[in-house]
């Protein structure tokens, strides 16, 4: 019971460290103007230059947002690896491990941008080269980031079912919110995603407080016997 106790506490306190970095985020990019958001639709380099070169806001901007998303890579990565242990006995191995991968592939991904990012900066600001291969190659490894965070996320949400309660509005957030939210900016033109970017990014941003707000009231629950071979009833139950 106390080993249960203490792990509902943690994923509320990571869940809510998340949210409020998430929210930290876009407080900064609407106080700046600027965000890494700018980098994931493959703009010019006339674009990156005239927007960072001499915008001292945009440049102080661009590297809270990182600061900030790479403490988040390591709270949701945490958050993670914590719920796919509190998981167990709710979803099957391999489901938990797939969710799992997907999730940490997303972080790695996060991480690898970051840096990238910021390693386009510093070229500019040092007058070195930039190819646009390389701004390309950007929005590739963004959209690769997001992708492996939906399927990560599609799964993990049959976890947040089976707890019940505010674990049910989790899962439906991200598979009628995140997910296909995702999907929209996918295909929508590039001048136009930003709308949706900002509502996919508002659904993330609930579902981790939410979260928060679940295991804090479920602090002395017990582990549940294993039903992740009854899977198949979770459908049963949405119909």
């Amino acid at each position: 019971m106390n080993d249960n106790r203490g792990l509902n506490r943690t994923l509320a306190t990571l869940a809510f460290l998340a949210s409020a970095i998430v929210l930290c985020m876009v407080v900064g990019i609407f106080a700046t103007g600027f965000s890494q958001e700018f980098f994931q639709l493959a703009p010019s380099i006339g674009a990156v230059a005239e927007q960072l070169s001499d915008q001292p806001a945009h440049a102080f901007g661009l590297r809270l947002n990182l600061g900030l998303d790479n403490l988040f890579i390591v709270v949701y990565c945490a958050f993670f690896v914590l719920l796919a242990v509190r998981l167990r006995g709710l979803l099957s191995p391999v489901t938990i491990g797939v969710a799992l991968a997907a999730l940490l592939l997303t972080g790695l991904l996060d991480a690898l941008e970051n840096q990238h990012i910021l390693a386009v900066l510093h070229a500019l600001q040092h007058g070195a080269p930039l190819s646009s291969d390389e701004l390309k190659f950007q929005m590739v490894e963004s959209n690769l980031k997001f992708h492996a965070s939906y399927i990560g996320s599609f799964l993990f949400a049959f976890g947040f079912f089976r707890l019940g309660g505010l674990g049910r509005v989790i899962a439906w957030l991200l598979w009628l919110g995140y997910v296909p939210l995702g999907m929209i900016t996918f295909a929508v033109p590039a001048e136009t995603t930003v709308p949706f970017a900002l509502a996919r990014t508002a659904f993330f941003e609930l579902a981790f407080a939410l979260a928060g707000v679940h295991f804090l009231r479920n602090q002395q629950a017990s582990f549940p016997a294993a039903t992740w071979h009854n899977e198949e009833n979770i459908g049963a139950a949405r119909a």
